[in-house]
């Protein structure tokens, strides 16, 4: 990042990837590497049976039907939000390393890292969890049609459509209920941009006042309880694909 001192002689400073802001601006492309992901390791949890044929001999066990689909279902979960948690640690164990080889780089900001990982990473695991595990379920000759379709959905809502807005501001319902985060981010952005003052002389105080907006407490208002409201309102498709699964019914051919 560029600038310009009080003297008007050019400054150099970065953002910290681990900072609240930088994380704004890595995150969304980190939950589409995770939403590519997903959707292999939940959307087959049911379906897989049937391909495989073993349906029909767990369902001659006296196993009741909504144990097994929710089993399913609670094992792909915990495996997703396994990678999410990967995720995570990886992330922060970047942000110490770096803080401890670099110079000038701050330590990660434990509770700052957790709120957007939890409003956005979390949020989006449970999503893309249940829509790919209920969908595939209700669909099983569609499974992999549902996971094509979640990850195209997923690349265009994180990528593809930020890109596309050149820098217009979003509307504020997108912003809050954006699940991919991409434009969530686009509308938090603004809060920690770099505006210089005239006493800001040499490169350690431009770093200095970087460092002092970058850590910044990201603005939950808004935006927050919906990410978590649409992962909690899935879960009403999985509770419909176990009401709806026959425990006698055809095997995929």
């Amino acid at each position: 990042m560029a600038g310009g001192g009080g003297g008007g002689e050019p400054l150099s400073g970065f953002v910290a990837g681990t900072s609240a802001g930088g994380l704004l601006r890595t995150l969304p492309i980190i939950l589409v590497v995770l939403a590519l992901l997903l959707p292999f390791v939940t959307a087959d949890g049911v379906t897989r049976d049937l391909n495989r044929r073993t349906h029909e001999l767990l369902m001659t066990t006296a196993l009741p039907t909504w144990a097994y689909v929710w089993g399913r279902y609670l094992a792909g979960l915990v495996m997703s939000l396994g990678l999410a948690l990967l995720l995570l640690a990886s992330t922060l164990g970047m942000g110490w390393l770096l803080h401890l080889t670099v110079t000038d780089y701050p330590a990660p900001e434990i509770g700052n890292v957790l709120l957007l990982w939890v409003g956005m990473a979390i949020s989006a695991t449970i999503l893309v969890s249940n829509f790919g595990f209920a969908l595939s379920t209700l669909l099983p000759r569609l499974s992999t049609l549902v996971k094509v379709v979640i990850m195209v959905m997923w690349i265009v809502g994180g990528l593809v459509i930020p890109l596309g807005l050149g820098g217009t501001t979003p509307p504020a319902w997108y912003v809050n209920w954006d699940p991919t985060s991409g434009i969530t981010a686009l509308g938090l952005l603004p809060a920690y941009a770099i505006h210089l003052g005239p006493t800001i002389t040499n490169e350690a105080q431009f770093q200095q006042f970087i460092l002092s907006v970058e850590n910044k407490v990201p603005d939950l208002a808004g935006w927050f309880a919906p990410h978590l409201l649409l992962a909690g309102v899935s879960l009403v498709l999985v509770l419909v694909a176990a009401l709806a699964f026959q425990r006698s019914r055809d095997t995929l051919s």
